[in-house]
């Protein structure tokens, strides 16, 4: 059973709410002004997926409040309900809570609705939502009944189970959205190393969607008197000689840094098994050493990974305050030397990845031999490389995206950008490569990706990215999503999201492919990192588009550095450079003045035309669609009425962005 959602049925939602006559709500305090629910910040749509934002500044509006009203504000019937989940109080004092969307008692797979308060009055409120589902509530399938389909599906040894229960999900195909409601399960197969959270429909029987839960680029207990951590100056395979910290053990010394957490082992005889709450199984043994540094040519590579971890874990520490992935101490297993090959195929050690799932959590490293030879890749232990698995693990406990289409990329690009900050931090030769000197450079090239240019990633790995959406070398982002096309193009449409991050660090200036000339004034990574970090851990949900991260990414400015800072302007032109927004201040784009100024008709414009009166001074129009794209680019308006030919535009939402003297107004427009 599903339930169809166009852009325009989704989007058209949002202009109902608070022109409907609700009802004017008493405070329950005498002290308290009354509050009309309809008088509250009206609700933004960002994109089809039904990602909205509504700015509460200087509303005097508390949380307690809007929670108690939230399906009115929202919009919902009763069959809606909303039910707190968790919050979380940050550095600058901004208290975050999480509510979880249900349906007749159905939860809405990764829709919750996020209440952003300082100082007892909300700031902003952000969120997933799907207003007009319309299903059945049925049985959901047995747990062996889902089992069997998955097994049909998946192919695999060894499969377990996990995570099994009755849930309303999202199919997104293109720019359409469908609800089923679905048996939900989970499923590993360690030794293939997929792992995918199934959405089976309950009516249907077939799989309307699966995740990927592995994200690819038997602990040993025993031991002789208490754990001791020594200083050590080890070898690394890539940065020399690096300070670790190992401990000791058995008469010897291992890689594992109790202060930190982390524990680095030889992963050479796993078994395609793991322990949930524990590590890899098989033969999984310590590296040693007689003394407590490491300078052993066949140990580089792991200490390149037990030093990558220090750093991982420090940068997040000194930099955004968090301990460890989960912000909870919790242990760091890395694994080298694993084979990624299924059972009876040549060795493939041309991979690094962070396993999550089913309580199984760990990060695995290849030794760069492909098909067992050889002499094409180096380890795939890079800081960089081995920063940004770690922040897979760290993007799983925030905003969990979603790993396909542009969600999954937004996934992959925070791993980069993460990476690459844990690189800066280290202060070693950073640059804004990813993966320098995994391959040899007998195959013409030195890196995997590149931030600072994303179209000049190696083609051979057919890593040339975009650096404008929806640009050159954009990857197709429809379903089914699959490992044939990248779960819909992750690894190659975040070279849009590293670029945006890239030139907010440094700067740059250029024409991008839209033909915008754009100039960016680099703000430090420092900053920059800043932003990335609030963006994705307060703001992003699970199904966040692109232009998601635009609009969140300016609260999140607007929460560090002010709404009319600096920080803000460069970070919406560098926005704007890789092809979202105008490049201009929010705070311009109210425009309160320009209200009155001009009268938009017909809405919905037919016909191919429509008109805009402006009653004073001349002005420039533009037209976005609801990604942010530009569909008609500048033209001018004259005082009067100016006749507006949109002839081949397809019918949908649109933004139309009329600027004059400096201040930007916003409008929507309906194209039938």
């Amino acid at each position: 059973m599903k339930k169809s959602i166009t852009i325009v049925k989704t989007l058209s939602f949002v202009f109902a709410v608070g022109l409907a006559p609700l009802s004017v709500l008493q405070a329950q305090d005498k002290n308290r002004t009354e509050i009309a629910v309809k008088d509250l910040p009206k609700i933004s749509f960002n994109s089809f997926v039904g990602s909205f934002h509504a700015n509460f500044s200087g509303r005097d509006v508390s949380a307690d409040f809007l929670s108690a009203h939230l399906g009115e504000w929202l919009g919902t019937s009763s069959d809606h309900t909303y039910t707190f989940v968790k919050a979380s109080t940050d550095e600058l004092g901004i208290k975050h809570s999480t509510y979880q969307h249900f349906y007749k008692g159905i939860k809405v797979a990764d829709e919750v609705i996020l209440l952003h308060e300082k100082e007892g009055k909300l700031t902003f409120v952000n969120g997933e939502l799907s207003s007009n589902i319309n299903l059945t509530i049925k049985q959901p399938l047995t747990r062996t009944e889902a089992e069997s389909i998955v097994n049909a599906d998946m192919k695999a040894q060894n499969i377990t189970f996990d995570e099994f229960d009755q849930v309303i999900t999202k199919v997104i195909t293109g720019r359409e959205v469908s609800l089923h409601l679905t048996s939900q399960i989970n499923a590993l197969s360690l030794k293939a190393l997929k792992s995918y959270m199934y959405y089976i429909d309950n009516t249907t029987k077939q799989v309307v969607k699966k995740l990927e839960k592995i994200h690819h680029h038997n602990i040993p207990v025993s031991t002789v008197g208490p754990l001791v951590d020594a200083s050590s100056t080890s070898a690394t395979y890539y940065k020399g000689n690096q300070q670790i910290t190992v401990d000791s053990y058995n008469g010897s010394y291992r890689l594992k840094d109790n202060a930190r957490n982390i524990h680095t082992m030889n992963g050479t005889g796993w078994d395609g098994n793991g322990t949930p709450g524990g590590g890899l199984t098989g033969t999984i043994t310590e590296y040693t050493n007689a003394t407590a540094n490491f300078t052993a040519t066949e140990t580089k590579p792991a200490v390149e990974v037990h030093w990558a971890m220090k750093m991982a874990y420090d940068y997040y520490v000194n930099r955004h305050n968090r301990n460890s992935y989960d912000n909870g101490g919790s242990i760091i297993r890395n694994y080298y030397n694993i084979n990624f090959a299924g059972s009876g195929q040549p060795e493939n050690g041309v991979n690094a990845a962070a396993i999550d799932t089913q309580g199984v959590v760990a990060m695995v490293y290849g030794n760069g031999k492909y098909q067992g030879q050889a002499g094409f890749f180096n380890p795939f232990v890079a800081l960089d490389v081995a920063g940004h698995e770690y922040s897979h693990l760290m993007v799983s406990r925030t905003a969990n995206l979603a790993y396909q289409g542009e969600s999954g990329a937004l996934n992959e690009s925070f791993a980069d950008i993460f990476g690459a900050s844990i690189e800066f931090y280290s202060n070693i030769n950073p640059n804004w490569t990813i993966g320098e000197g995994i391959p040899n450079p007998a195959l013409g090239f030195t890196y995997l990706r590149s931030m600072s240019n994303p179209n000049s990633g190696p083609a051979a790995l057919g890593s040339q990215q975009p650096d404008t959406y929806q640009g050159t070398y954009w990857a197709n982002t429809a379903g089914p999503y699959t490992q044939n096309n990248d779960f819909g193009g992750v690894h190659t449409n975040s070279g849009v999201g590293n670029y945006w991050f890239y030139l907010l660090s440094v700067g740059g200036s250029g024409t991008n492919d839209l033909g915008n000339a754009f100039s960016v004034t680099g703000i430090t990574i420092q900053k920059a990192e800043k932003i990335a970090y609030r963006t994705l851990a307060n703001y992003l949900t699970a199904n966040s588009q692109f232009v998601d991260a635009y609009n969140l990414s300016k609260q999140a400015v607007t929460d560090l550095y002010g709404a009319s800072s600096n920080e803000q302007l460069q970070n919406v032109k560098a926005w704007y450079a890789v092809g979202f927004g105008n490049g201009l201040l929010a705070t311009n784009e109210v425009g309160n003045k320009l209200e009155n100024q001009f009268s938009i008709y017909p809405n919905p414009a037919k016909g191919g035309v429509f008109t805009i009166e402006n009653t004073k001074n001349d002005a420039v129009f533009e037209i976005y669609d609801v990604s942010g794209r530009l569909v008609k680019k500048e033209e001018k308006l004259n005082k009067g009425k100016n006749k507006i030919n949109i002839d081949g535009v397809q019918k949908g939402v649109y933004l139309l962005k009329i600027s004059s003297e400096g201040s930007t107004v916003s409008k929507k427009i309906v194209v039938e």
